[in-house]
């Protein structure tokens, strides 16, 4: 730690107890006073210099996950914090309240097993423990730990599998099963742009270009985008021609909205999931099926597929390649330019 800084704030967090909150080397730091009080917590700022040099306990994993999702709340969408939360408690019921600094491997290679054996699926599995992962990368750099103890550990091995989207005759058989026109309209938006379902509910009429024929994806107080990032997509002929329309009759800041109000999106994909069963189609299709669709589509018609890793937004060439297997048949120009006598 560091001597007596020469400012600082006092605050108090979720746990009750009042924190000293500093700048070391340009980075916000905090210590606690171990005072549940304010007056008990002024008392110890009497003798700074005795806050600061006195030893840090080792945090507990108890303690570190706490501290952990009460800045992850703050900082992640509510979707990230609940995987955060879920991970972090599912690996206390699993090693117990531990010191932070006596996990090893061995504890997050057994947390692999368990949640195997506990039938999640691999991939499930490999997102809690990416989580995991991130939240040790916090505790090292809030210098809990030295190291990351899941430096090393592998993920769940997952078969591979092609994407599940629909044929263009099957999504015009559940078009016509629709009745609502806002659910319509998401649908058609979701194959035509391959939004994900968050970006589409979250999307506000501030984010449309139509001058430019543009749609503008990115955070704003109430939504935060996948890794916070932001990116820009054209609209198609069609897509333009929808927003064109509802232009003319605003209500509501979003695109889609039910009599004034934002769609839920979980309310979204449940309406969406029981048209697919009415119709009879493959019960793995679910609402994020539709931003498949949009890529096999493409992918399908020659697209290639680092276009499609631009359009979709995906920060790693091997997320796309999920769609290499629709590629062979445009392959087949590609192999005939190899031409040699067999006389």
């Amino acid at each position: 730690m560091p001597s007596s800084p020469l400012k600082f704030s006092l605050f108090k967090r979720n746990n009750g107890k009042y924190y000293v909150l500093y700048v070391e080397n340009g980075r916000k730091r905090w210590k606690s006073t171990r005072a549940g009080s304010k007056p008990a917590a002024l008392k110890v700022l009497t003798n700074l210099e005795k806050l600061f040099s006195a030893e840090n306990p080792p945090k507990t994993l108890h303690q570190f996950t706490q501290e952990f999702l009460d800045y992850a709340r703050s900082t992640f969408a509510h979707r990230t914090w609940l995987i955060y939360s879920g991970a972090l408690n599912n690996l206390e019921s699993l090693a117990g309240n531990t010191q932070l600094t006596l996990l090893t491997p061995q504890h997050f290679d057994n947390y692999k097993t368990k949640r195997l054996e506990a039938k999640k699926s691999p991939v499930t599995v490999n997102i809690e423990l990416r989580a995991l992962k991130a939240a040790m990368n916090t505790a090292v750099r809030w210098k809990y730990l030295e190291a990351n103890p899941l430096g090393n550990v592998t993920q769940a091995r997952v078969a591979e599998t092609s994407p599940t989207y629909f044929t263009k005759q099957d999504f015009q058989g559940l078009l016509n099963a629709i009745s609502e026109e806002w659910l319509r309209e998401l649908v058609v938006f979701a194959a035509l742009t391959g939004m994900r379902r968050g970006e589409l509910v979250n999307l506000r009429w501030e984010d449309i270009d139509l001058k430019r024929k543009l749609i503008r994806i990115q955070s704003n107080p109430t939504f935060r985008t996948k890794q916070g990032k932001r990116r820009i997509i054209p609209m198609s002929d069609v897509v333009f021609s929808l927003l064109s329309s509802k232009a003319q009759h605003i209500r509501c800041e979003y695109i889609f909205h039910l009599k004034g109000f934002k769609v839920n999106d979980d309310y979204a994909s449940k309406r969406f999931k029981s048209l697919v069963r009415k119709v009879g189609l493959d019960g793995k299709l679910h609402f994020h099926s539709l931003r498949h669709t949009f890529a096999s589509w493409l992918v399908q018609d020659g697209v290639s597929l680092y276009e499609v890793q631009r359009l979709l937004g995906h920060s790693n060439s091997k997320v796309t390649q999920m769609y290499s297997h629709l590629e062979p048949e445009k392959l087949h120009s590609t192999v005939n330019r190899i031409s040699v006598s067999t006389n």
